[in-house]
Protein backbone atom coordinates (compact mmCIF):
# COMPACT_ATOMS: atom_id res chain seq x y z
CA UNK A 1 0.00 0.00 0.00
CA UNK A 2 1.29 3.51 -0.73
CA UNK A 3 2.52 5.39 2.33
CA UNK A 4 0.69 8.62 3.30
CA UNK A 5 3.33 10.89 1.71
CA UNK A 6 3.12 8.90 -1.51
CA UNK A 7 -0.66 9.11 -1.51
CA UNK A 8 -0.48 12.86 -0.91
CA UNK A 9 2.01 13.31 -3.78
CA UNK A 10 -0.23 11.29 -6.10
CA UNK A 11 -3.27 13.34 -5.08
CA UNK A 12 -1.39 16.61 -5.63
CA UNK A 13 -0.26 15.50 -9.07
CA UNK A 14 -3.74 14.43 -10.07
CA UNK A 15 -5.12 17.73 -8.81
CA UNK A 16 -2.46 19.75 -10.71
CA UNK A 17 -2.96 17.72 -13.89
CA UNK A 18 -6.70 18.34 -13.73
CA UNK A 19 -6.32 22.07 -13.11
CA UNK A 20 -3.96 22.43 -16.08
CA UNK A 21 -5.91 20.19 -18.46
CA UNK A 22 -9.40 19.38 -17.16
CA UNK A 23 -10.58 18.03 -20.54
CA UNK A 24 -8.04 15.21 -20.45
CA UNK A 25 -7.36 14.55 -16.77
CA UNK A 26 -10.25 13.57 -14.50
CA UNK A 27 -10.61 15.31 -11.17
CA UNK A 28 -9.55 13.65 -7.91
CA UNK A 29 -12.33 11.66 -6.34
CA UNK A 30 -14.28 13.05 -3.44
CA UNK A 31 -13.99 16.74 -4.31
CA UNK A 32 -17.10 18.66 -5.27
CA UNK A 33 -16.84 19.94 -8.86
CA UNK A 34 -18.19 23.33 -7.81
CA UNK A 35 -15.10 23.77 -5.64
CA UNK A 36 -12.76 22.49 -8.34
CA UNK A 37 -14.30 24.91 -10.82
CA UNK A 38 -13.15 27.79 -8.63
CA UNK A 39 -9.56 26.53 -8.74
CA UNK A 40 -9.74 25.91 -12.48
CA UNK A 41 -11.03 29.42 -13.12
CA UNK A 42 -8.60 31.16 -10.76
CA UNK A 43 -5.58 29.29 -12.09
CA UNK A 44 -6.35 29.96 -15.74
CA UNK A 45 -7.38 33.58 -15.23
CA UNK A 46 -4.33 34.41 -13.10
CA UNK A 47 -1.93 33.06 -15.72
CA UNK A 48 -3.85 34.75 -18.52
CA UNK A 49 -3.88 38.09 -16.66
CA UNK A 50 -0.17 37.88 -15.88
CA UNK A 51 0.76 37.19 -19.49
CA UNK A 52 -1.64 39.84 -20.78
CA UNK A 53 0.22 42.45 -18.72
CA UNK A 54 3.61 41.24 -19.99
CA UNK A 55 2.55 40.66 -23.61
CA UNK A 56 -0.21 43.19 -24.35
CA UNK A 57 0.53 43.41 -28.08
CA UNK A 58 0.63 39.63 -28.47
CA UNK A 59 -2.77 39.49 -26.82
CA UNK A 60 -4.20 42.19 -29.10
CA UNK A 61 -2.82 40.69 -32.30
CA UNK A 62 -4.26 37.22 -31.71
CA UNK A 63 -7.67 38.21 -30.33
CA UNK A 64 -9.55 36.96 -27.28
CA UNK A 65 -10.36 33.41 -28.40
CA UNK A 66 -6.90 32.65 -29.78
CA UNK A 67 -5.35 34.10 -26.65
CA UNK A 68 -7.35 31.73 -24.45
CA UNK A 69 -6.33 28.83 -26.67
CA UNK A 70 -2.65 29.80 -26.39
CA UNK A 71 -2.84 30.04 -22.60
CA UNK A 72 -4.51 26.64 -22.38
CA UNK A 73 -1.92 25.11 -24.72
CA UNK A 74 0.86 26.63 -22.60
CA UNK A 75 -0.60 25.09 -19.43
CA UNK A 76 -1.06 21.70 -21.05
CA UNK A 77 2.08 21.34 -23.16
CA UNK A 78 4.78 23.38 -21.45
CA UNK A 79 6.79 22.61 -18.34
CA UNK A 80 8.72 25.50 -16.82
CA UNK A 81 12.45 25.13 -16.21
CA UNK A 82 12.66 27.81 -13.51
CA UNK A 83 10.76 28.39 -10.26
CA UNK A 84 11.45 32.14 -10.38
CA UNK A 85 8.24 34.10 -10.79
CA UNK A 86 9.80 37.04 -12.73
CA UNK A 87 11.02 34.53 -15.31
CA UNK A 88 7.59 33.15 -16.16
CA UNK A 89 7.41 35.47 -19.16
CA UNK A 90 10.54 33.85 -20.59
CA UNK A 91 8.75 30.50 -20.33
CA UNK A 92 5.90 31.78 -22.48
CA UNK A 93 8.38 33.03 -25.08
CA UNK A 94 10.04 29.61 -25.09
CA UNK A 95 6.66 27.90 -25.47
CA UNK A 96 5.79 30.01 -28.53
CA UNK A 97 9.21 29.34 -30.07
CA UNK A 98 8.94 25.58 -29.43
CA UNK A 99 5.37 25.29 -30.71
CA UNK A 100 5.00 27.27 -33.95
CA UNK A 101 2.04 25.08 -34.87
CA UNK A 102 -0.10 27.15 -32.50
CA UNK A 103 0.53 30.35 -34.46
CA UNK A 104 1.43 29.25 -37.99
CA UNK A 105 -0.55 32.17 -39.42
CA UNK A 106 1.58 34.51 -37.31
CA UNK A 107 5.14 33.15 -37.70
CA UNK A 108 6.55 36.28 -36.04
CA UNK A 109 4.61 35.82 -32.79
CA UNK A 110 7.43 34.23 -30.77
CA UNK A 111 9.80 37.03 -31.75
CA UNK A 112 7.20 39.67 -30.89
CA UNK A 113 6.77 38.03 -27.49
CA UNK A 114 10.55 38.02 -26.97
CA UNK A 115 10.73 41.74 -27.81
CA UNK A 116 7.96 42.49 -25.33
CA UNK A 117 9.70 40.35 -22.72
CA UNK A 118 12.89 42.38 -23.21
CA UNK A 119 10.85 45.54 -22.64
CA UNK A 120 9.61 44.17 -19.33
CA UNK A 121 13.12 43.02 -18.40
CA UNK A 122 14.58 46.47 -19.03
CA UNK A 123 11.75 48.22 -17.22
CA UNK A 124 12.21 46.00 -14.14
CA UNK A 125 16.02 46.00 -14.17
CA UNK A 126 17.17 47.04 -10.70
CA UNK A 127 20.40 48.54 -12.02
CA UNK A 128 20.34 52.33 -12.29
CA UNK A 129 22.18 54.01 -15.20
CA UNK A 130 22.72 57.01 -12.91
CA UNK A 131 24.92 54.85 -10.66
CA UNK A 132 27.50 54.23 -13.42
CA UNK A 133 30.58 56.32 -12.61
CA UNK A 134 31.60 58.01 -15.84
CA UNK A 135 33.05 61.13 -17.35
CA UNK A 136 29.94 62.51 -19.04
CA UNK A 137 31.87 64.66 -21.54
CA UNK A 138 34.73 62.24 -22.18
CA UNK A 139 35.99 61.31 -25.65
CA UNK A 140 34.13 58.12 -26.66
CA UNK A 141 36.78 57.28 -29.26
CA UNK A 142 39.94 57.67 -27.20
CA UNK A 143 38.24 56.76 -23.93
CA UNK A 144 36.52 53.56 -22.84
CA UNK A 145 32.75 53.89 -23.38
CA UNK A 146 30.58 52.65 -20.53
CA UNK A 147 27.32 51.14 -21.70
CA UNK A 148 23.99 51.68 -20.04
CA UNK A 149 23.70 48.65 -17.68
CA UNK A 150 20.07 48.06 -18.71
CA UNK A 151 20.94 47.83 -22.42
CA UNK A 152 19.56 44.77 -24.23
CA UNK A 153 20.27 43.79 -27.84
CA UNK A 154 18.26 41.43 -30.03
CA UNK A 155 18.26 40.20 -33.62
CA UNK A 156 15.08 38.97 -35.28
CA UNK A 157 13.89 37.54 -38.59
CA UNK A 158 10.92 39.89 -38.53
CA UNK A 159 10.57 43.66 -37.91
CA UNK A 160 8.65 43.08 -34.69
CA UNK A 161 9.09 46.69 -33.57
CA UNK A 162 6.80 47.74 -36.44
CA UNK A 163 3.88 45.51 -35.46
CA UNK A 164 0.72 47.31 -34.42
CA UNK A 165 -2.48 45.82 -33.13
CA UNK A 166 -5.32 45.46 -35.64
CA UNK A 167 -8.41 47.59 -35.17
CA UNK A 168 -10.88 46.20 -32.59
CA UNK A 169 -13.40 45.43 -35.34
CA UNK A 170 -10.91 43.43 -37.43
CA UNK A 171 -10.18 39.77 -36.78
CA UNK A 172 -7.04 39.63 -38.83
CA UNK A 173 -3.29 39.22 -38.48
CA UNK A 174 -1.09 42.28 -39.06
CA UNK A 175 0.63 41.95 -42.44
CA UNK A 176 4.38 41.63 -42.10
CA UNK A 177 7.18 40.78 -44.52
CA UNK A 178 10.18 38.85 -43.26
CA UNK A 179 13.13 41.20 -42.87
CA UNK A 180 16.17 40.66 -40.60
CA UNK A 181 16.05 43.32 -37.89
CA UNK A 182 18.40 44.30 -35.05
CA UNK A 183 17.00 46.23 -32.09
CA UNK A 184 18.32 47.83 -28.93
CA UNK A 185 16.44 48.88 -25.81
CA UNK A 186 17.48 50.50 -22.53
CA UNK A 187 16.15 52.62 -19.66
CA UNK A 188 17.66 56.09 -19.36
CA UNK A 189 18.65 58.04 -16.25
CA UNK A 190 15.31 59.88 -16.39
CA UNK A 191 13.48 56.53 -16.47
CA UNK A 192 12.50 56.61 -20.15
CA UNK A 193 12.56 53.53 -22.35
CA UNK A 194 14.63 54.02 -25.50
CA UNK A 195 13.95 51.60 -28.36
CA UNK A 196 16.14 51.76 -31.46
CA UNK A 197 16.39 49.90 -34.73
CA UNK A 198 20.11 49.56 -35.34
CA UNK A 199 22.23 48.57 -38.33
CA UNK A 200 24.77 45.71 -38.25
CA UNK A 201 27.75 48.01 -37.59
CA UNK A 202 26.04 49.65 -34.61
CA UNK A 203 24.99 46.26 -33.29
CA UNK A 204 28.51 44.88 -33.59
CA UNK A 205 29.98 47.97 -31.92
CA UNK A 206 27.63 47.61 -28.96
CA UNK A 207 28.34 43.88 -28.74
CA UNK A 208 32.09 44.50 -28.58
CA UNK A 209 31.77 47.19 -25.92
CA UNK A 210 29.37 45.01 -23.94
CA UNK A 211 31.66 41.98 -24.00
CA UNK A 212 34.96 43.77 -23.24
CA UNK A 213 34.98 46.82 -20.98
CA UNK A 214 38.72 47.35 -21.59
CA UNK A 215 38.14 48.46 -25.20
CA UNK A 216 38.35 52.08 -26.21
CA UNK A 217 35.96 53.30 -28.86
CA UNK A 218 38.89 53.32 -31.28
CA UNK A 219 39.78 49.71 -30.42
CA UNK A 220 36.24 48.54 -31.14
CA UNK A 221 35.95 50.52 -34.38
CA UNK A 222 39.30 49.29 -35.64
CA UNK A 223 38.28 45.72 -34.93
CA UNK A 224 35.09 46.23 -36.93
CA UNK A 225 37.13 47.73 -39.78
CA UNK A 226 39.26 44.58 -39.80
CA UNK A 227 36.23 42.31 -39.76
CA UNK A 228 34.75 44.21 -42.70
CA UNK A 229 38.10 44.37 -44.50
CA UNK A 230 37.39 48.09 -44.83
CA UNK A 231 39.65 49.85 -47.38
CA UNK A 232 40.05 52.95 -45.16
CA UNK A 233 39.97 52.05 -41.44
CA UNK A 234 40.77 55.63 -40.42
CA UNK A 235 37.67 56.89 -42.22
CA UNK A 236 35.51 54.27 -40.51
CA UNK A 237 36.88 55.34 -37.12
CA UNK A 238 36.07 58.95 -37.91
CA UNK A 239 32.52 58.04 -38.94
CA UNK A 240 32.34 55.95 -35.79
CA UNK A 241 32.96 59.02 -33.66
CA UNK A 242 29.62 60.48 -34.74
CA UNK A 243 27.95 57.13 -34.06
CA UNK A 244 29.41 56.89 -30.54
CA UNK A 245 28.40 60.46 -29.77
CA UNK A 246 24.87 59.76 -30.95
CA UNK A 247 24.67 56.65 -28.76
CA UNK A 248 25.73 58.84 -25.83
CA UNK A 249 22.96 61.32 -26.59
CA UNK A 250 20.41 58.51 -26.89
CA UNK A 251 21.44 57.09 -23.50
CA UNK A 252 22.80 53.73 -24.67
CA UNK A 253 26.25 54.88 -23.59
CA UNK A 254 26.47 56.63 -20.21
CA UNK A 255 29.90 58.21 -20.76
CA UNK A 256 33.53 57.09 -20.55
CA UNK A 257 35.49 55.44 -17.78
CA UNK A 258 37.33 57.71 -15.35
CA UNK A 259 40.60 55.85 -15.72
CA UNK A 260 42.47 56.51 -18.96
CA UNK A 261 43.20 53.45 -21.11
CA UNK A 262 46.58 51.79 -20.65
Amino acid sequence: MPTPPERLAALQKRFADHIRDPDTNPAPEGIEDRRLAIYRRLFFNNVSSLFEKNFPLVRKTVGAQRWKALIRAFLVEHRATTPLFPEIGREFVRFLADHPEHHSDRPWLAELAHWQFLTTTVRNDERDPADVEVVSDGDPVEGRPRLNPTLQLAAYRWPVHAIRAPSPSADESPYLEESPTALAICRTVDDRLVRLKINPVTGRLLELLKSDASLTGRDALQRIAGELDHPDPAALVEHGRALLEDLCRQGLICGTAHEPPD
